[in-house]
């Protein structure tokens, strides 16, 4: 898992640049997402303790399939 700090403002660029991000664990206090190339296959996987992501990735819109 990468060390780099998951903000929504990453997120939003991440999707920006063409590439894609899902969710892949949520609870209240912890999210874990993985970031996916433009073809939806994972590059690398993220995790947050901050509630402002955690909302943000419970109820974006964009988290292609």
């Amino acid at each position: 898992m990468t060390k780099q700090e998951l903000t929504i403002a990453y997120l939003e660029d991440w999707v920006r640049a063409g590439a894609q991000w899902r969710l892949a664990e949520i609870s209240r206090g912890h999210a874990v997402v993985e970031l996916c190339t433009c073809y939806g296959e994972p590059v690398d996987r993220i995790e947050t303790t901050a509630p402002q992501v955690i909302d943000y990735v419970r109820t974006a819109e964009c988290q292609p399939d």
